[in-house]
């Protein structure tokens, strides 16, 4: 189960493999569909599968990425998925996104350099660590509860 989607138009690979290779240093895992489906798949499926299983969605919302109606389409299902949405902006002005991702608060990497970049996906990732020690934490109290209670 992967703990983060990255949402992106294929014309940013080179920065969704970036954005991978970072959150996937800090030990997450990832789904990126161009390094993540294998020959055979069924893309459609199995893209709208890993959406479903992720809590957290990174958009790289990119003026080609707001275009592209695949990338809308993972957005709504992120949305009606009650996921966590990042949407990481650079080629334009953050009031340049569309309605649907306004209402998320975006990183702006206008003016941003590698190395500061490097860091916002680690404090990400840093969050996302944060959130599922906690549902582990949580999962854990409620498995001890009914091996308690059981008795």
């Amino acid at each position: 189960m992967p703990d983060v989607f990255i949402s992106y138009s294929s014309k940013d690979e080179d920065l969704a493999k970036f954005v991978k290779k970072h959150l996937t240093n800090e030990g997450l895992s990832v789904f990126l569909a161009s390094t993540s489906l294998k020959p055979g798949d069924h893309w459609s499926k199995k893209i709208m599968e890993n959406l479903r299983l992720s809590n957290w969605v990174i958009l790289l919302a990119s003026r080609a990425a707001c275009q592209s109606q695949f990338v809308q389409q993972e957005l709504g299902g992120a949305i009606y998925g009650n996921k966590k949405i990042i949407p990481v902006v650079w080629d334009m002005s953050l009031s340049e996104l569309p309605g649907w991702t306004r209402d998320y608060q975006a990183i702006n990497l206008e003016g941003t350099t590698m190395e500061s970049l490097s860091q916002k996906m680690a404090d990400i990732a840093k969050d996302i660590k944060a959130e599922k020690n906690k549902g582990l934490l949580i999962l854990g109290a409620i498995f001890l509860a009914l091996l308690v209670f059981r008795k």
